[in-house]
């Protein structure tokens, strides 16, 4: 028997737990007396000794909060004689909490009226904090799915809809209430841009292939409310395992990228449009016709390549602005697409350039249409102003066949038809033949080569400045210098014209240096004829860039280049900080070794760089880190509609916040009125430039 009882009271010691027992004298609780055994009444947090007590100041070592409820337990254990289990908080003398669990059978008399009571009681604390741990742990993983920015849904191993965040029920139009147990193709409806369903909806394919899928890069998806509204997301979805793996279920995680998608839409948009006309710009047509050449030399098509240059256009760009010259390309970019058939490709290749592509059309069918496009031309008439114009269009026409070598070799055979169509007196059409090329070429070096010479031995180049005006509290600003010729007949030729054909025939290196000259001989005539006083004040100031010199990429390459600069900053006592020389992004990512190089020389000598049309080539900032620039000037395809255009604006502001991140002072071209420039100085641009800020003036000086 003593063997037994030691047995008994390890096996208690090992599993934390005691004995104890009640006398009830009346069958009430409250007036019964309690006996611990053995080291029992150390749950108390008493010495561990056999105790007897009073229910009462038992009573007295449960938490004040637990009290009523346990001895209610226990009277109804009582009353209905059968017995009892609670769980309550005891109150150590050191003030300690500790929970305690109890199992307790009623003993009962021979009229089945409750004597007492026998029952075990253990500690229970770790497990309660564990529990509470646990709680704790839940709801803040509930917090944390309800107050994520990502829409998430969890569903079981069927694909039954468990649980929607906030997000999700926002994003989807159902409430969690709404959706649970409901199956997950209906609470989130994928369907493709086209409005089809996905073949396998993205939480199933998750449940079937037991991985965590990601969304199709190739095929965006978007989600249809419970309204009916679509909206762009990107969804993920992850397995929900157990801790003895088995497959719970699934959790999926959507994004609203309705934004992104916009903008990257209007990104790509405007990597292969013309921001004035809508049309397509000179890289995807070139693609175009690329591809029609392709289509030529392996399937036998015949297509036409069309080449407009707009006689007169810059006549109404001189007389009425740049304005004026962006609303008749606008209208006639419109008209125009009227004239031609639906499969037909009309490009603007820059400035009043335009291209056509006619798929499927052979000589005859493109001459008539072209044309046809023509007398469209000369019909139109534009009024600004009380001034009327009217325009014509030379046009050259090539065919696209099985024979043609390259889609480099069709646009310059374009080129030169349209050019013999200006020689033989404008507003016509002329369709290209082999025997054309030479002619073309003999005549356009003729004309130009001369006309340029011409220029530079009868100093016919013509200097003038528009400002670069500051927005804030830089007290810097400074002209840009811009390059013309004058013609026999007094008149200006904007640079449009002579440029392209100076690149084409390497010219431009030459024109680089006139200017580069001219602008330090204008630096020392305008010291020179400062008063002493005033001269003596500039002297010992220091001195801000006050001219910004364009730079072609063919100069970019002009080895001499360097020793030039200095030799003209030596002969005309000019301050290199005086200068800044602004070079094309397209020119420096085409010449970046040789840029980097030159850019840096001068630096170090004390000029300033400008980084000329930036944000056209979709990869600047890749670039922008490994030049030595002052200022970025943002290209005035993202100025000039910046106030009704926020996908412009975001842009905009994008490239100034970089560029102020950077150390770079940013300046906005094109800035042509008051809401431009009021949008350009919310956002925080440095400087801009355009009519309405500074007009141009002649640089006289320069001329020389």
């Amino acid at each position: 028997m003593k063997n037994l009882q030691q047995r008994m009271d390890l096996a208690l010691d090992i599993a934390r737990m005691a004995i104890w027992d009640s006398t009830l004298d009346n069958g009430k609780v409250i007036d019964s007396r309690v006996n611990w055994f053995g080291p029992g009444a150390a749950l108390l947090g008493l010495p561990p000794e056999p105790l007897e007590q009073a229910f009462a100041g038992f009573l007295d070592c449960v938490h004040p909060d637990d009290r009523a409820a346990l001895l209610a337990a226990m009277q109804d254990g009582v009353d209905r004689c059968n017995g009892y289990e609670v769980e309550y908080r005891v109150r150590w003398p050191d003030d300690s909490l500790h929970w305690l669990a109890a199992h307790a059978r009623v003993c009962c008399d021979e009229q089945g009226r409750a004597a007492g009571t026998l029952g075990i009681v253990w500690d229970i604390t770790r497990r309660k904090a564990d529990e509470q741990s646990t709680a704790r742990q839940r709801e803040l993983a509930a917090i944390t799915l309800h107050s994520i920015g990502e829409g998430v849904i969890t569903t079981d191993q069927q694909g039954r809809t468990q649980y929607l965040n906030r997000v999700a029920e926002q994003l989807t139009g159902w409430s969690n209430e709404q959706a649970v147990g409901g199956d997950i193709g209906t609470t989130l409806r994928l369907v493709d841009e086209d409005g089809h369903a996905a073949p396998e909806h993205i939480a199933l394919q998750c449940l079937r292939q037991r991985q965590a899928i990601d969304a199709s890069v190739d095929k965006p998806l978007q989600l249809v409310t419970r309204e009916g509204r679509r909206v762009a997301v990107e969804e993920s979805a992850a397995p929900i395992w157990s801790d003895d793996g088995q497959l719970l279920g699934a959790v999926v995680v959507v994004r609203d990228v309705s934004h992104e998608r916009k903008l990257s839409r209007q990104l790509s948009w405007n990597a292969s449009h013309d921001a004035l006309t809508g049309l397509i710009n000179r890289h995807e047509f070139e693609r175009q016709v690329a591809a029609a050449l392709h289509s030529a030399k392996h399937e036998g098509h015949v297509h036409a390549l069309l080449y407009m240059d707009l006689d007169q256009f810059k006549v109404v760009n001189d007389t009425c602005g740049h304005g004026a010259g962006d609303l008749l390309l606008q209208l006639l970019a419109k008209m125009l697409q009227t004239q031609m058939r639906d499969s037909d490709i009309l490009a603007r290749l820059g400035g009043d350039e335009l291209g056509a592509l006619l798929p499927h059309c052979p000589p005859e069918r493109a001459m008539l249409i072209a044309n046809q496009l023509r007398q469209s031309v000369k019909d139109f008439r534009f009024v600004w102003d009380d001034h009327a114009f009217q325009l014509g269009a030379s046009i050259g026409v090539v065919e696209i066949n099985h024979n043609s070598k390259s889609m480099t070799e069709l646009l310059i055979a374009a080129d030169q038809a349209c050019y013999l169509s200006k020689e033989r007196g404008r507003n016509c059409v002329h369709l290209y033949r082999e025997s054309d090329q030479r002619l073309a070429q003999r005549h356009g070096e003729m004309m130009w080569v001369s006309r340029l010479k011409e220029a530079f031995e009868r100093r016919l180049f013509r200097l003038y400045a528009q400002p670069i005006v500051s927005l804030n509290s830089h007290p810097e600003c400074h002209d840009e210098v811009l390059i013309r010729i004058q013609d026999g007949k007094g008149q200006l030729v904007l640079p449009g014209a002579f440029i392209p054909a100076a690149e084409r025939y390497d010219m431009m290196a030459a024109i680089d240096r006139w200017v580069i000259r001219a602008v330090c001989h204008h630096i020392q005539t305008v010291r020179d004829s400062l008063n002493p006083e005033q001269a003596f004040i500039a002297s010992h100031q220091s001195l801000p860039a006050q001219y910004s010199i364009n730079l072609s990429g063919t100069s970019l390459g002009d080895e001499g280049l360097h020793d030039y600069i200095l030799e003209q900053f030596g002969s005309y006592a000019v301050a290199p900080e005086q200068v800044c020389f602004e070079i094309t992004e397209t020119a420096v990512i085409a010449n970046l070794p040789k840029a980097q190089a030159f850019m840096e020389r001068l630096k170090l000598l004390g000029c300033r760089f400008s980084l000329d049309d930036f944000g056209s080539g979709l990869s600047s900032f890749a670039y922008l880190k490994a030049l030595p620039v002052d200022f970025l000037k943002i290209d005035g395809i993202f100025i000039r509609d910046i106030a009704n255009n926020p996908i412009n604006r975001a842009l905009v502001k994008a490239i100034n916040e970089v560029g102020h991140v950077m150390g770079i002072r940013t300046v906005a071209e094109y800035v042509e009125d008051g809401p431009t420039l009021a949008m350009v100085r919310e956002l925080g641009l440095d400087y801009a430039q355009g009519y309405a800020v500074g007009a141009l003036r002649p640089l006289t000086a320069g001329s020389d």
